[in-house]
């Protein structure tokens, strides 16, 4: 599948908003039964290509035996694949060293770092954070920069530092073959944000916007649905079908997965947890509302309030010092916030049942303090099969959670994945095997 502007690895062309960007009573009649079969075998043979690309990425080294055995594939599928990667020069092949096997030697199969990068960008009004790595995800660059609320100033930073990195690192732009950017707000399919609250944008076509400044392909999607995509990819949720991701920044964002696929909504706009009630004509948020769960638990909230009783905060990792050393002040605000999270929390639980409850951005520098609290409202607040052996952790990819985001965006799109597919239904299952001769 290929957007506008997009460049990949997968062989069909395939528009993702003739399925998926309109309203149902909107959407065209059915193709056509020949016209649907050559779609299902394009998308068929993207998978497949997918499957083979994240085996590589996940094992480097493997032979194609060990790729056909790990993904489900046949041998056939796989040789096919391979050639393919290897055309476009994203594949090495090495000797594989010998262990008995009588027959021709195999060869182990990676993905090159020759092939290019990805840039994976977090939006933030405070601060941006950019995360460059090859293209089976490794890390290889880091930078920040001074964020901003001006949509033009915002566009050109984020420009501005995605050219300075290739400079800096001596990478031509035509080799970056992604650049993925998560923005705080609601996003449709067709890349606009609707709102913004904590950015004070209001239907702004920010993928436009971001294409028209640089000349490689550009992704744009929530921030927290960003993270979460990259939680299946490269952190704590890559074999878990059904789990809620919740981060606190400025806001709050959320993202749900469930059977391996991330719940978007009829526009684009579920999951936006932060702005659930919690307190009936509570404190302002700034979605324009009162007593949202964002005015209470997110990183901005907490750090206000710990100000407006004395004890003034440069971040959370402060706060959560405080705490760990007796504060009575840090410990009140932070458990408060922990109950109302908890409260979100029981309702998330007793409506989706995941299996794994994800916390990340602020909320892990105070996981300590919040956690025992969260974990107990839930308890005391979810029916009991809904929440048991249900797992709440914190995510591994820290800080660069929502910019890792970014790095699994462009890998989506290099793949040309239609947007409502993800790795999860990708990954075997005894029952599962797609293949296209």
């Amino acid at each position: 599948m290929h957007d506008a502007g997009r460049t990949g690895v997968g062989a069909a062309v395939y528009c993702r908003r003739s399925l998926l960007a309109r309203p149902r009573s909107a959407r065209r009649s059915a193709p056509a039964v020949a016209d649907e079969v050559d779609v299902n075998t394009a998308i068929i043979r993207q998978l497949n290509v997918s499957r083979v690309f994240h085996a590589l990425r996940e094992h480097p080294g493997s032979s194609q035996r060990e790729i056909a055995r790990s993904t489900g594939l046949d041998r056939a599928t796989v040789s096919a694949v391979v050639g393919q990667l290897e055309d476009q020069n994203l594949v090495d092949r090495t000797p594989k060293p010998r262990r008995g096997r009588a027959g021709r030697p195999e060869t182990a199969l990676r993905l090159t770092e020759r092939a290019g990068w990805f840039v994976g960008v977090r939006l933030d009004p405070q601060e941006l954070h950019i995360v460059a790595t090859t293209i089976d995800a490794r890390v290889v660059a880091k930078r920040r920069a001074p964020g901003s609320s001006d949509v033009s100033t915002a566009v050109r930073r984020v420009a501005g530092i995605v050219r300075e990195l290739a400079d800096g690192e001596q990478v031509a732009l035509d080799r970056i073959r992604g650049v993925g950017v998560g923005v705080p707000g609601l996003m449709d399919r067709d890349g606009r944000l609707a709102l913004g609250p904590n950015l004070g944008w209001h239907d702004v076509p920010i993928l436009e916007l971001l294409r028209a400044e640089l000349p490689v392909p550009v992704y744009a999607d929530n921030d927290t649905k960003a993270a979460a995509l990259a939680e299946t990819l490269f952190g704590s949720c890559r074999n878990v079908m059904d789990f809620v991701l919740i981060i606190a920044h400025a806001g709050i964002g959320s993202a749900l997965y469930q059977g391996g696929m991330l719940q978007r909504g009829w526009r684009g706009y579920a999951g936006e947890l932060g702005h659930v009630k919690v307190v009936t004509g509570g404190r302002a948020c700034g979605c324009g509302g009162h007593g949202c769960l964002e005015a209470y638990a997110s990183e901005r909230a907490i750090l206000e309030r710990m100000g407006h009783q004395g004890r003034a905060c440069a971040d959370l990792s402060e706060v959560a010092a405080l705490a760990k050393g007796g504060d009575r002040t840090a410990d009140a605000v932070l458990e408060d916030a922990g109950e109302k999270l908890g409260t979100v929390l029981a309702t998330v639980l007793n409506l989706t049942n995941p299996h794994r409850i994800v916390l990340g951005g602020g909320l892990a520098q105070v996981a300590e303090a919040v956690l025992p609290v969260v974990e107990r409202v839930v308890a005391r607040d979810a029916l009991d099969p809904a929440r048991d052996g249900v797992e709440v952790i914190v995510s591994e990819l820290g800080e660069e959670a929502v910019a890792m985001g970014g790095i699994a965006l462009a890998m989506d799109g290099f793949l040309s994945l239609p947007s409502w597919l993800s790795l999860g239904q990708l990954r075997k299952r005894d029952t599962d095997s797609v293949v296209v001769p």
